[in-house]
């Protein structure tokens, strides 16, 4: 009766888990990056398309760490309205072994409820991979060579996940000091990529074996400067997403075309300090946006990549999971709107 005369209506929605969305990504690489491709194709050439606002970082002075809220509108046929708020969990008091938490949420398109909700980690980390992912097949030309990783963590996993999966990368040079995430990398790779050729080597070890490197590290210095990385001609760095991270040295800036998922993410780490120091502005920077697609672009290497995470990926992320999974989760509660 109360519940009648208040008018309070059910809001539907459903929930995600960390361990659902790996399942959804995992056996959808392929269609996930082709639509995340297509995504920015469709924005480089309608750059009203989504409104970013910048994201919002709040930090204590009694706790390590941060939380960021990170909304996304996306317009035209997609309307997906979306907003992430994720911690960096990194005192683990209560949650353990796990540095992202948090949700992300889907907010539907007319009436502006949450209709999906999303653990934050597992879907941070692989759509982290794919941007990166996505740079190189941009920007290298032969994307089949045999790649190097620093870092062989949750996101290290997901970019050898999909590098082999989507682009058919077979060998993978590894470096991790870390010896829990050689362990779980070795054994994730026997599950997902049989196939594939795993191979640890020290770090200075790397550049013998492959030409691209991928980094993706909660280091607290520089592990890369100009002379170490010189054998690659593409490195991505996607670790360095807070001012008490950095994982390359300023020097390895000479000579390389500095290409990012957006110019917010000169906000934090590597980026900010390097401009800070007069070393890099904003309009040195490629967005991602801005030369997907464009042959010639592989005239310009060597590249450097770096991603601090924008919620554009989120939304696209998680409307991709809700779509996929509709027929299961409930098509009325999960698909506001089809994918176009």
């Amino acid at each position: 009766m109360t519940r009648e005369l208040l008018r309070l209506e059910e809001e539907p929605c459903v929930s995600y888990s960390d361990v659902e969305i790996h399942d959804t990504l995992c056996h959808n690489v392929t269609a996930f990056m082709n639509y995340m491709e297509n995504f920015y194709k469709i924005w480089q050439r309608e750059d009203d398309l989504v409104e970013l606002p910048q994201k919002q970082l709040f930090e204590v002075p009694y706790a390590e760490g941060d939380f960021r809220i990170m909304p996304c509108l996306i317009h035209g046929d997609y309307r997906i309205k979306s907003v992430k708020i994720i911690g960096t969990n990194e005192e683990n008091r209560t949650v353990h072994d796990k540095i992202s938490v948090g949700k992300s949420f889907l907010i539907h398109p007319y009436d502006n409820y949450i209709h999906a909700m999303f653990d934050a980690c597992v879907l941070s980390s692989f759509r982290t991979a794919a941007i990166s992912v996505l740079a190189y097949k941009t920007v290298v030309s032969d994307t089949t060579n045999p790649t190097a990783l620093t870092g062989t963590g949750r996101i290290g996993f997901y970019t050898a996940l999909i590098l082999h999966r989507y682009l058919d990368v077979q060998d993978f040079f590894c470096y991790d000091p870390n010896l829990q995430n050689r362990q779980n990398f070795e054994k994730l790779a026997s599950l997902y990529l049989p196939d594939a050729q795993v191979h640890f080597l020290p770090l200075e070890k790397l550049g013998e074996n492959a030409n691209s490197l991928f980094v993706a590290t909660n280091s607290h210095h520089a592990i890369f400067d100009k002379t170490s990385a010189e054998a690659f001609a593409f490195v991505s760095s996607v670790g360095a997403d807070a001012d008490n991270l950095s994982e390359l040295d300023s020097s390895i800036l000479a000579n390389r075309t500095v290409v990012t998922d957006s110019r917010q993410s000169v906000m934090l780490g590597d980026l900010k300090r390097w401009q800070e120091k007069g070393l890099l502005s904003e309009a040195n920077l490629v967005e991602l946006k801005e030369i997907i697609g464009e042959e010639n672009i592989r005239n310009k290497e060597p590249f450097l990549f770096i991603s601090t995470g924008i919620a554009v990926q989120d939304a696209l992320t998680a409307q991709f999971i809700c779509n996929t999974t509709k027929h299961t989760k409930g098509e009325t509660t999960c698909s506001a709107l089809s994918m176009p």
